[in-house]
């Protein structure tokens, strides 16, 4: 059929992860005349490189399923790849941000205790198609955590940058709130004094969500899984423990958008996509060049 017979439908992504590790056996001679075991498991370096990998792999197979269930009929293998020159009375670069988690401090545990995540894989716990189906939970035991704290992982950062990446994590905040009606909500952030003037009225509306302006030096388990913070107040380190951390992640600007802004020439710095009051066009050195404002 057409879809096996082209070539172009089996996709090979750039970014697919290394090939999967293989367990350690013991050499055929130290098989023969007994009864040990052959497959001796992952020692801990594979093992760690094996969870590395991703298991979406992303690759079209070409099993046209895609096209069996497509009622519009949209999808049409005979079609040939098309290059288009376009000219444009102006051009405007979507900001689109990524977190690497390879970037978080080892004191956070992130990796290290199962009931640390970031501010993206709970965005996806709160998805209604996320793994929990909507429901927030603590990834050891699966239970509902009586207490969340929010904590920035990440040291200074451009202002625009930062007071994105608290947006983002006081909105979870509340939509972890209306979810959890009884649970202790707490956010450990830094450099706090814009922020709350810019949003004051905002935050004085919260219910619930205590917002506290410590710096956290780091976390630590205990034996059932729960989470102890410790955080500098008054010139003193204090702790409190709570059944669920999530970390405030650093968002920068991607590598795709990082390429496609070298080639169209503009000199800006990233933080630059992240500024703005709400939707808009930030102006660039390029008269015919916008950036799209974020809120």
């Amino acid at each position: 059929m057409m879809y096996e017979k082209k070539g172009r439908y089996i996709v090979e992504f750039p970014d697919i992860p290394k090939a999967r590790q293989h367990h350690v056996e013991i050499d055929v001679d130290a098989r023969r005349g007994n009864y040990r075991e052959v497959e001796l498991g992952f020692p801990e370096d594979r093992a760690v490189l094996e969870a590395k990998r991703c298991l979406s792999c992303r690759r079209c197979l070409g099993c046209a399923l895609c096209w069996a269930e497509c009622k519009p009929e949209a999808i049409r293998f005979e079609m040939e790849d098309e290059v288009f020159d376009l000219d444009a009375d102006a051009v405007v670069v979507s900001a689109g941000v990524d977190r690497p988690v390879e970037r978080l401090d080892r004191r956070f545990g992130f990796g290290t205790f199962l009931n640390v995540i970031t501010d993206l894989q709970l965005e996806r716990m709160l998805s209604r198609s996320g793994p929990s189906a909507g429901l927030v939970l603590r990834p050891y035991d699966g239970e509902i955590p009586r207490s969340v704290a929010f904590v920035q992982s990440y040291g200074s950062a451009a202002p625009a940058m930062h007071r994105r990446a608290l947006c983002f994590g006081v909105n979870e905040a509340v939509l972890v709130r209306q979810k959890l009606a009884d649970a202790e909500i707490r956010v450990y952030a830094a450099d706090l004094s814009s922020f709350r003037e810019e949003f004051a009225k905002d935050l004085e509306k919260l219910d619930g969500i205590e917002i506290h302006e410590n710096h956290v030096a780091k976390i630590e388990a205990t034996e059932d899984q729960c989470l102890r913070v410790f955080f500098e107040e008054d010139g003193q380190t204090r702790e409190k423990t709570f059944e669920l951390v999530v970390l405030l992640t650093q968002p920068q600007l991607s590598g795709e958008l990082k390429d496609l802004s070298k080639s169209l020439g503009l000199s800006y710095a990233y933080a630059d996509f992240l500024a703005g009051n709400g939707p808009g066009v930030i102006r660039t050195e390029k008269e015919s060049i916008g950036l799209a404002a974020q809120a």
